[in-house]
C-alpha cells in the first residue's frame, strides 16, 4: 500500500511546480526613511495555479503601501497594470491586498489549461515605512530584500541599492549585490549602519513601549506586588498565621472551649458560614436537649416532634421551629416540609441565619476588622472612566469596554472564591495563602503580558483611554481578589476561632483512633464541625464495639434537657453519637436524614430542568513569503 501512494502521489506532486528564474529587486531609501522597492518577479509555473502571490512579513508599527502591480509582456517588454478588487481575483490581470500583508494576483482562469512550463513577469512597487531601527544617533537599516517562505527556488537574485544623500553608510555600501540559487527557506539579508546627515526626523521603528503601556504595567503589577505584600504583613500582625495546636486539650478543655457554646453557633465561627451542617447540629442539640424528638426510618426521611411550647423557644431556635413546623403544627417531617415549600421553597439555613449571626458575634471577642475597599472602588470608577470616554471618542473600539464590563463581571465573582475558602479556615496557613493568590497573580500577569507585549510592540493598536481603563479594571479585580482573603475578625477573635479549630483537629484525631476520648453528648458539635463523615467511617470501622443505641431511630427525646445556650449533661462514653443522648446522634442514618431535612426545598426557579506569511530571517523588516495559490 505504501508504494502505492508513493507511486501515486509522485505524478502529482510533479504536476504543480513553481520557481524563479530571477528576482530583481531595486530599492532606494529616501530622506524621510522611507524605503521604496520595486520587485521584479520572473515566475516559472507548472499546473493548475491560479496565479501568484507574496506575503510581506510586516512588523509592528511598520506600514506597507502598496503602489502598483504590472505584468510584463515576454515579446513586447510592455508593461500592462493589473487591476485591483477586494474580493477573490476572478479575472486574469486582477489583484488583492488583503489583510494589509498577502498579495495575491490571477494569471490563469480555473477553465483554462493548466501552466506547463510558463513563464511570467511581474513587477510590484511599494513603498515601506518605519523599517530603520534607532540607536542613540545612529540609525540602522536590516532588512530581508527577498522571501524565505516560498515553495520554489530563485535561480538568480539581484539587488540595486540607492541611498539619499542625508544618508551616509558607516560601512561599505555596493550599488548592486547578486547571490543564487536561493533554495526555498533562504533568504538575502542586508544590515547597514547609517549616520542622518538632514533636517527634521527620518522615520523610524519605534521599538519603545508607549507612556500609557509602560505605567499600566507598572501599576498592575506594582499594584498586586505591594497587595500581596501589605496582606501577608496584615494576616501575620493579626495572628492569622499562627500554627494550630491539640496539645493540652482533654474533655476539659472541650467542655470550657467548645461545648460552652450552642453547637451551630461554634460551627458558624469556626468556618464563618451559616449552611447545612450548623442546620443539622441545630437540630441534634435540641434534640439532645429533649425540645425536639426525632425519628429517622431511612437516611432519607425523618419525623420531628416539637416537644416544648414553641412561644418558649427564640432568636434561631425559633426561626427553624416556624420553618418546619409551619402552620402552627407540632409535628413534621422531611416529606411534609416539601410538599409545603414546593411552590416557594424554604433554606433552613437562611432562616436561622440572621439571628444566629447575631449569636455569634456575641460569642466572638473583639468584634470585626475593616478591610479598606476605597482602593478597589477608585479602581473601578476610573476604570469607568476612561473605558466610557473610549465608547465616546473611539466608536471603532466600542466593542473593547463592553468586553471588559463582562470581565469584571465575571473574573471579579470568580476570583473571590479563593478568599472565601482561605478564611473558612483557620488552620490554613503562609502556604495555602501564597496558592489562594495565584488566581490574582495570573490575572495580572496575564494583564500586564498583554499590555506589554502584543498591545507594547505596536501588533495590537488600541487608544491610550482603553489600555489605561483595561488596566484599571483588572487591577481592581485583582485587588478585590486580594481583599477576598483578609480576614474579617480582630486578632482577638482569631485566636478565638483558632481554638475552635484546634477543638476540631482534637475531634478529627480522636475518630481516627478505635477508642476515642470523646462522649456520645459532644455528637451535635461534631455535626457542626462537619464530621459526620468520619463518625461514620469510625462506626464502620468499630462495628463490634458500637453501642446498641447507634442504628436505633428515637420517638422520644431524653427526659432531661438543658437551656438552649447549655449542653447537655450525659457524659456516657463515647458509642458513636447515640449512648444517651436523646436520638441526637442515632448514627448514619440519623445523620443523613437530618441532613436531608436541612437542605430544605428549591425553589421553582432554581430547578434545573432537562433537555501565512512569518519570515525566517533575523531582519528587522522585509521578508515574507511568495509564490502561488
Amino acid at each position: 500500500m505504501c508504494v502505492l501512494a508513493l507511486t501515486m502521489t509522485a505524478p502529482l506532486l510533479a504536476q504543480r511546480e513553481l520557481s524563479w528564474d530571477e528576482l530583481a529587486v531595486t530599492a532606494r531609501l529616501d530622506a524621510d526613511g522611507v524605503l521604496e522597492v520595486a520587485e521584479r518577479h520572473t515566475m516559472v509555473f507548472t499546473g493548475d495555479w491560479n496565479g501568484g502571490e507574496r506575503v510581506f512579513n510586516l512588523r509592528p508599527r511598520q506600514t506597507l503601501e502598496l503602489i502598483s502591480v504590472e505584468r510584463i509582456d515576454q515579446a513586447s517588454g510592455a508593461a500592462q497594470p493589473l487591476q485591483s478588487t477586494i474580493v477573490v481575483p476572478n479575472n486574469v490581470d486582477e489583484f488583492v491586498l488583503s489583510d494589509g500583508r498577502t498579495l495575491r494576483w490571477r494569471s490563469r482562469l480555473p477553465s483554462d489549461p493548466p501552466f506547463a512550463n510558463t513563464r511570467l513577469t511581474y513587477v510590484l512597487r511599494y513603498k515601506l515605512t518605519g523599517i530603520l531601527l534607532k540607536d542613540a544617533e545612529q540609525y540602522r537599516l536590516d532588512h530581508d530584500f527577498a522571501f524565505p517562505d516560498r515553495v520554489g527556488p530563485i535561480a538568480r537574485f539581484s539587488l540595486d541599492l540607492a541611498l539619499d544623500p542625508v544618508w551616509k553608510p558607516l560601512s561599505d555600501v555596493r550599488a548592486r549585490y547578486a547571490a543564487g540559487p536561493l533554495a526555498p527557506g533562504r533568504s538575502f539579508v542586508l544590515t547597514i549602519p547609517l549616520r542622518y546627515t538632514g533636517d527634521g526626523s527620518p522615520a523610524f521603528l519605534d521599538t519603545r513601549r508607549p507612556p500609557e503601556v509602560v505605567l499600566s504595567v507598572a501599576a498592575i503589577l506594582g499594584t498586586f506586588v505591594l497587595g500581596a505584600a501589605w496582606f501577608f504583613v496584615r494576616e501575620a500582625g493579626a495572628g492569622r498565621f499562627a500554627p494550630v495546636s491539640t496539645a493540652g486539650i482533654d474533655a476539659t478543655w472541650i467542655e470550657q472551649n467548645i461545648v460552652a457554646h450552642p453547637a451551630e453557633v461554634v460551627g458558624a465561627a469556626w468556618d464563618g458560614n451559616i449552611g447545612a451542617p450548623e442546620v443539622v447540629a441545630l437540630i441534634a442539640r435540641m434534640t439532645g436537649e429533649g425540645k425536639l424528638a426525632s425519628t429517622a426510618s431511612d437516611s432519607s426521611s425523618m419525623s420531628l416532634r416539637l416537644t416544648v411550647d414553641r412561644d418558649t423557644l427564640a432568636g434561631h431556635e425559633r426561626a427553624l421551629v416556624d420553618g418546619l413546623f409551619f402552620d402552627g403544627r407540632t409535628e413534621t417531617s422531611t416529606t411534609a416540609v416539601q410538599q409545603h415549600y414546593k411552590g416557594k421553597g424554604f433554606a433552613p439555613s437562611q432562616a436561622i441565619s440572621d439571628d444566629l449571626n447575631i449569636r455569634v458575634r456575641e460569642v466572638m471577642p473583639g468584634g470585626e476588622a475593616r478591610v479598606a475597599w476605597m482602593p478597589t472602588v477608585v479602581l473601578l470608577l476610573t476604570g469607568a472612566a476612561f473605558l466610557g470616554q473610549t465608547v465616546y471618542a473611539e466608536p471603532d473600539f466600542r466593542s473593547g469596554p463592553f468586553v471588559m464590563v463582562f470581565v469584571l463581571l465575571f473574573g471579579g465573582i470568580l476570583l473571590q472564591i479563593p478568599g472565601f475558602a482561605f478564611r473558612a479556615r483557620m488552620d490554613r496557613g503562609p502556604l495555602a495563602a501564597a496558592l489562594s493568590l495565584i488566581p490574582a497573580l495570573l490575572v495580572s500577569g496575564a494583564a500586564a503580558y498583554f499590555l506589554w507585549f502584543p498591545v507594547g510592540s505596536g501588533r495590537i493598536e488600541l487608544p491610550w483611554t482603553l489600555i489605561v481603563g483595561v488596566a484599571a479594571w483588572l487591577t481592581c479585580i485583582s485587588n478585590a481578589s486580594i481583599n477576598s482573603l483578609k480576614s474579617r475578625e480582630t486578632r482577638e477573635a482569631i485566636a478565638f476561632r483558632k481554638r475552635l479549630t484546634a477543638g476540631r483537629r482534637y475531634f478529627e484525631a480522636e475518630l481516627a483512633k478505635p477508642d476515642p476520648a470523646l462522649r456520645d453528648s459532644w455528637y451535635p458539635w461534631l455535626l457542626a464541625f462537619g464530621l459526620g463523615n468520619e463518625v461514620d467511617s469510625w462506626s464502620t470501622r468499630n462495628e463490634s464495639s458500637r453501642s446498641s443505641t447507634w442504628d436505633r431511630s428515637t420517638s422520644s427525646s431524653s427526659s432531661s434537657s438543658s437551656s438552649s445556650s447549655s449542653p447537655s449533661n450525659d457524659n456516657s462514653a463515647w458509642t458513636g453519637g447515640g449512648g444517651r443522648s436523646g436520638g441526637a446522634g442515632g448514627g448514619a442514618t440519623w445523620a443523613a436524614a437530618a441532613a436531608g431535612m436541612a437542605a430544605g426545598v428549591s425553589a421553582p426557579s432554581s430547578s434545573s430542568s432537562s433537555g501565512g506569511g512569518g519570515s525566517s530571517s533575523g531582519g528587522s523588516s522585509g521578508g515574507g513569503g511568495g509564490g502561488g495559490w
